[in-house]
């Protein structure tokens, strides 16, 4: 230590500095000793990728799952797997794609979020069905009560529902929460004046208070029903994505946990389905290519996904027109594509080629259709 001069440049804001009498700054090897201008720590190693992204939709994601689940039955022993086993993907992967073979069945995540929206199609269905029907009673009504009430809107059409509430109009209401409004204080008004009825059985339409309260029960009741159907599919829709999650978390952590017990060029990345980070390959063969109508001019294509790849080129030939293949576009890591603006009415083939980032499957999977 040496006594603390202000002559000879000393600060107030030294670390070292000690004042008292008398006054005195440690020096490098004193006890105490802070140094100044310490060096940067060092940072910790930067892991270095895999080159194995995980794919965020949901048919390539179940592929890569079940790829890697058979390597764990292989490997995960031998390698010494911890945080996420062959048990734990074949879980995730019953919950979501379901297990047939069981007793009782079990019905996976996907499925019955399908289920739900397919059981939403068909209540909306009969919600607009119902609601079509309740707009031809209602004009029907309309047109049988313009010769008692006349053409201009007035009080008493406002009694019998047909009012847009600014008394301005007596139009058959333009949304269906109106002509549901409609329907009810129609059938109020028609029950106290049953002159103004038409019953069923005579050339003209039906109009009664009896007929114009089953429908608005009828579509009250369809509304509920769509209702209640889209809050369950939003339920399902809900539980499958947490589904689809927790798989991709595990997949994460089981490439991570492979980065530390696999070397970059340890060849059982690929009985995992995964690759060699230092040597990546070419994907296997994208595989089972089926193509359905999707409407005039436009076709579904479907396929599996090959081994290792995270995209696919696809490829179409208009028999006839096309003397080549000419690419229609990349699938984005996705193992489907609509394919559009098609010739109605020709024969066109499609092609599809697995990538791994830029190296290309040897060959794919071709298939041909007829343009609907």
């Amino acid at each position: 230590m040496r006594v603390l001069r202000f002559d000879a440049g000393e600060r107030f804001d030294d670390v070292n500095a000690r004042w008292g009498d008398p006054s005195y700054v440690l020096e490098p090897g004193d006890p105490g000793y802070v140094d100044p201008h310490p060096s940067p720590a060092k940072s910790k190693p930067h892991r270095k990728m895999s080159n194995n992204p995980i794919p965020d939709p949901e048919r390539p994601l179940l592929a890569l799952a079940e790829d890697v689940a058979d390597g764990c039955a292989t490997h995960e022993v031998e390698v010494g797997l911890k945080a996420v086993k062959q048990a734990d993907l074949r879980l995730s992967l019953t919950a979501l794609k379901g297990d047939p073979t069981a007793t009782p069945p079990v019905l996976g995540l996907i499925y019955q979020f399908k289920q739900a929206e397919m059981a939403t199609g068909t209540a909306e269905a009969e919600r607009r069905n119902k609601d079509g029907e309740a707009r031809t009673f209602l004009s029907a009504a309309r047109t049988s009560l313009v010769p008692i009430l006349g053409a201009a809107p007035s009080a008493e059409w406002a009694l019998a529902g047909f009012t847009n509430g600014q008394g301005n109009s007596n139009a058959v209401p333009s949304s269906q929460e109106a002509r549901l409004q409609c329907l009810s204080a129609l059938a109020v008004y028609l029950s106290q004046h049953p002159t103004y009825e038409v019953p069923a059985g005579t050339p003209r339409p039906e109009v009664t208070a009896t007929r114009s309260l089953a429908l608005h029960q009828q579509l009250s009741s369809c509304r509920q029903a769509a209702n209640s159907a889209s809050t369950a599919q939003g339920v399902a829709l809900n539980s499958k994505k947490a589904g689809l999650g927790t798989l991709r978390r595990q997949l994460i952590a089981l490439v991570d946990e492979l980065q530390l017990r696999l070397s970059d060029d340890d060849e059982r990345w690929e009985v995992f389905g995964l690759n060699i980070p230092s040597n990546p390959r070419a994907p296997e063969p994208a595989t089972d290519l089926e193509l359905s109508n999707a409407g005039t001019g436009r076709v579904a294509a479907e396929w599996t996904r090959g081994t290792r790849s995270n995209d696919d080129r696809i490829f179409i030939q208009v028999v006839g027109v096309d003397a080549d293949w000419r690419e229609y576009g990349k699938s984005g890591g996705d193992s489907e594509e609509l394919l559009k603006n098609l010739p109605s009415g020709a024969t066109v083939k499609v092609k599809v080629i697995a990538l791994n980032g830029s190296l290309a499957a040897p060959d794919g999977p071709v298939a041909q259709i007829v343009v609907a």
